[in-house]
């Protein structure tokens, strides 16, 4: 990735900072929210991991919305780098 925030090692100091992290979290949430919703098939097991997929994408997804609004409304001053 091209953002200095996601050559870093720790994957905390990405969140809320890098916008394409952002989008990638937010497009796979979207992405597993259909299939979840639309699967109609007879075995629980792939429903059951469609939705754990779902829920953990949408836990980055807010994750990283609650960081960018922290960063955004409360932070002192944003790091450069």
């Amino acid at each position: 990735m091209s953002c200095p925030f996601c050559q870093k090692a720790w994957f905390v100091e990405k969140l809320g900072r890098c916008k394409q992290c952002m989008l990638l979290a937010n497009l796979g949430c979207l992405a597993l929210l259909i299939p979840s919703l639309l699967y109609q098939g007879d075995v629980a097991v792939y429903r059951l991991a469609l939705w754990s997929a779902f829920i953990t994408f949408a836990g980055l997804s807010l994750a990283h919305w609650l960081m960018f609004f922290y960063y955004r409304w409360f932070a002192a001053k944003p790091p450069k780098s």
